[in-house]
């Protein structure tokens, strides 16, 4: 019977087990089926079988046990695959699209399209997402193709042993590098950035490509960080109000960088990715505008 593995993040919401599995295990179509899986004693908590009337707390790690003709339907979406062996597969993730979830658009239903079962013993089901990127965020996404794989990428997380670095849009006009380390839901929240380019704006008057360097991984925290320092990311209709120049633009925030020791091998990795497209046609875009309304303003 194939396993699928989750483990709870930081800050989870307050969901009983049943509520929350349905909501975190593709492989469960309603909170009915996961209560139902609860009650088979299909679903384990830390080697443990659950309970419905728990509420996930941060680390745990809960085993879902599904029968074979319940694994996710396969979304034929083709992924740009960045890195691939036995244990791991690093993909690229679109924007425009839930990392797992209930429901058909997922990176996590597309990964069997891209990617074969791993061929070691420990495979799993199905590539699985060791972490997630937001709806709106674009960026690299590890994988785990076997069981050690994916608990031990899990830890490594944890222990803060994967570095991310981002990039963004932002608005106004910021300088050099800095640390923000304001706390965000009563808990440490660490992040670094540098300026990389300035652009004139008819609609925000300045906007400046920054590098972000996320130190630990509270919820929003980038979008947060840079909305908290007067700089919210353009797109971000959460945190900021420029909506007339990002109206139907999406989110300029991507992950385009990742390194960390293998997680079974040790060896070394790192992986980039190009920023997308947009961010180069919208500081073009807003350049040209700027430059025909004020032919006499130097940059």
């Amino acid at each position: 019977m194939p396993v699928f593995y989750h483990t709870v993040p930081e800050d989870p919401p307050a969901l009983r087990l049943d509520a929350y599995c349905a909501a975190s295990f593709d492989v469960f179509q309603s909170r009915n089926q996961a209560r139902k899986a609860i009650k088979e004693r299909r679903i384990l908590v830390n080697g443990e079988h659950a309970r419905t009337d728990w509420f996930p707390q941060a680390g745990w790690t809960i085993e879902a046990k599904v029968p074979a003709n319940a694994v996710l339907p396969i979304l034929k979406l083709d992924l740009e695959v960045v890195f691939q062996d036995p244990h791991l597969v690093i993909v690229f993730k679109p924007p425009g699209i839930m990392t797992r979830g209930n429901t058909r658009r997922t990176v996590h239903r597309a990964l069997r399209h891209n990617i074969d079962i791993s061929p070691l013993d420990d495979a799993l089901p199905m590539p699985d997402p060791c972490h997630r990127l937001d709806y709106k965020t674009a960026g690299l996404l590890i994988c785990a193709r076997t069981v050690e794989a994916r608990l031990a990428v899990l830890a490594m997380f944890s222990e803060r042993r994967i570095h991310k670095g981002y990039r963004a849009l932002v608005t106004g006009r910021v300088e050099g590098t800095g640390t923000i380390d304001t706390p965000l839901d009563g808990k440490e929240a660490l992040t670094h950035w540098t300026a990389v380019e300035h652009t004139r704006s008819l609609h925000v008057d300045w906007f400046t490509t920054v590098d972000l360097q996320p130190v630990t991984g509270r919820t929003h925290q980038l979008r947060r960080h840079m909305a908290g320092i007067g700089h919210p990311i353009l797109g971000d209709d959460v945190y900021t109000r420029h909506e007339k120049l990002l109206r139907r633009q999406g989110l300029f925030l991507a992950s385009l960088h990742l390194s960390f020791g293998h997680p079974i091998t040790g060896e070394p990795i790192a992986v980039s990715a190009a920023e997308p497209k947009k961010f180069g046609v919208l500081r073009a875009r807003e350049s040209r505008r700027w430059a025909a309304h004020h032919p006499d303003t130097v940059r």
